[in-house]
């Protein structure tokens, strides 16, 4: 990571990884438009922060625990299956219920905050990203700094990009919207969180 150009190959990688669509994208949805601005945000930079605990791992060296331990690889996927269930539940019984408060879902920072992290960190598909992607930056005799910066790029990155998504939801016209259409988004929300939940418990079988 000597170049500059280095620095914006990264940081280019990051965010396109942001971006993807998934169930990140999701619980970041859910909190801005039940919750407002403020949750979203909490939601974005504790997602974030999940992202940028997995970078360090990885640039550190100890995620590849995650390729010499089974054991912790799919207890990590076993997590994260079940609380995407819990979040397709969630969503599945707000698209069945008559009427919803704007606040419902998103009913404090601390419930905002544990949503974002536990999305990002009970992913290990994310510590597996971050090997691979790390892999080709980390050189031989790089200080700690220099290591502590790409974990920095990607945390920095990730977050800001769900603020974005954040801030466009937010709005009034946008949560008006989406509570408009609610039940059909929330049972969008609920059958795309059901799927992939199945689909990592089926391959832990």
């Amino acid at each position: 990571m000597q170049l500059w150009t280095d620095w914006l190959t990264l940081a280019g990688i990051c965010l396109l990884g942001a971006m993807s669509p998934g169930p990140s994208l999701a619980v970041i949805v859910r909190h801005s438009v039940h919750g407002g601005r403020r949750e979203g945000i909490i939601a974005a930079w504790a997602h974030g922060a999940g992202i940028g605990l997995y970078a360090l791992l990885s640039v550190l060296g100890i995620a590849a625990l995650l390729l010499a331990a089974p054991g912790l690889l799919w207890g990590l996927q076993l997590g994260g299956a079940l609380f995407l269930l819990y979040l397709a539940w969630q969503a599945g019984r707000c698209a069945l219920r008559a009427t919803v408060q704007a606040t419902e879902v998103g009913s404090s920072g601390r419930r905002a905050a544990l949503d974002g992290f536990l999305m990002a960190f009970l992913n290990p598909k994310t510590g597996l990203f971050f090997i691979a992607l790390f892999s080709q930056f980390v050189v031989a005799g790089q200080s700690l700094l220099s290591k502590g910066g790409m974990a920095l790029v990607a945390l920095v990155i990730d977050a800001l990009w769900y603020t974005l998504v954040a801030l466009l939801l937010s709005t009034a016209l946008a949560r008006q919207r989406f509570l408009d259409f609610r039940r059909y988004l929330e049972g969008l929300f609920a059958l795309l969180l059901a799927a992939l939940a199945l689909r990592v418990l089926w391959g832990l079988l």
